[in-house]
């Protein structure tokens, strides 16, 4: 599991994504929350669609996993080329 307070989320996203998958091969959501030890409404929700299956706990990031990757890219060119960004150019562009 990654790094997360205890008292947050003691289930693994594979043992929720079982659970829902028992859940929709037929399995009532009680009995899929037991055996693989996800909390029964957190299954109930993803299997309602209130919360998407993979959803993350916290705040959504400021950028997608592209939006950075290509930043991170703009920053090694320019510094490769001897012009470094400072810190005000990077929140200019991120945002």
């Amino acid at each position: 599991m990654e790094n997360r307070p205890s008292h947050l989320r003691k289930w693994s996203t594979e043992n929720m994504i079982s659970a829902f998958n028992a859940v929709k091969g037929g399995m009532s959501v009680v009995s899929a929350a037991k055996k693989f030890g996800v909390p029964k409404m957190t299954l109930s929700d993803r299997i309602s669609g209130k919360v998407a299956l993979d959803a993350k706990i916290g705040v959504d990031t400021a950028l997608t996993t592209d939006e950075e990757a290509a930043l991170v890219s703009y920053i090694g060119y320019m510094a490769n080329r001897g012009f470094p960004l400072s810190i005000q150019q990077l929140i200019g562009f991120a945002w």
